[in-house]
């Protein structure tokens, strides 16, 4: 059994329109999964049911074999942690390293072990030498590496990063991705997203369209249903589509070891 297993789960927003279509899942401890999906796809929705923050009208979710329940919710909600989209909607503290210890003030926690937590946490990230400053004054992927140094001070099992780069820019897409392999494999972590180039560092992809499971493989093999992709209104990666220029063009003789080298070099972005 995964630690997270999602069972015939059904869930509408409006009468008769289903967003979550008798979906079924299992998510294996320690891996890293990317979920993909268009908006509307009912990724986000999945992320929310999974925490709680919304009711299946059928179905069941189970944490650790554990179901999700009225009278569970409260202690499996301690087990995972979740970054929003926005980051400027999750600070409360004034600075850095407020911020970071805000929960674990709420816990009581003493303060020199408090005080560890946070610098240690903030170097898993990267931030240890921002711990003074306004979050302000930081850029967008500087934000969202707080914002997760905040979720991962609780030392929760589950991390779900809900589209958590959508509002960056590049550079801030990758801080956060470099900051996510310093802790992958040592955590349960789930990515929510529409950016296809954000599964190239995930163990699993799995693909959702209205509201289903399309797709779910490991990257290198998923990349390569491209029509699935494009079914699903994902945009392929620009080396894909440097790829599909290999295919098409009638006077290449080595096709094949041109596609290889592309897809190995896709790999190593």
């Amino acid at each position: 059994m995964g630690i997270i297993e999602v069972k015939n789960l059904t869930f509408s927003y409006e009468k008769n329109k289903k967003i979550i279509d008798n979906l079924n899942l299992s998510i294996e401890k320690g891996s890293y999964v990317v979920i993909l999906g268009h908006n509307g796809s009912g990724k986000s929705t999945l992320a929310k049911l999974i925490v709680g923050l919304l009711e299946a009208q059928k179905g069941e979710i189970y944490i650790e074999g554990t179901k999700l329940s009225i009278d569970s919710i409260d202690d499996l909600r301690q087990r995972i942690g979740i970054v929003f989209q926005n980051p400027d909607s999750q600070f409360v503290g004034i600075t850095v390293k407020d911020d970071i210890a805000f929960g674990l003030e709420n816990r009581n926690v003493p303060y020199e072990q408090m005080k560890e937590k946070v610098l240690e946490v903030a170097k898993l990230v990267g931030m240890e030498n921002h711990l003074e400053k306004n979050p302000e004054e930081l850029s967008g992927g500087e934000k969202q590496r707080v914002a997760l140094a905040g979720v991962l001070v609780y030392d929760p099992e589950i991390v779900i990063l809900d589209e958590a780069t959508s509002m960056l820019d590049p550079k801030g897409v990758f801080e956060v991705n470099q900051a996510i392999q310093q802790f992958k494999h040592k955590k349960t972590i789930i990515a929510i997203t529409h950016n296809l180039e954000e599964a190239l560092y995930a163990d699993r992809v799995i693909v959702l369209n209205q509201g289903k499971v399309v797709l779910d493989d490991i990257p290198k093999r998923a990349f390569k249903e491209e029509e699935i992709l494009k079914a699903a209104n994902l945009d392929i990666l620009e080396s894909m589509k440097l790829i599909d220029l290999v295919k098409e063009d009638q006077d290449l003789s080595n096709k094949k070891e041109i596609e290889e080298i592309l897809w190995e070099l896709t790999f190593k972005m």
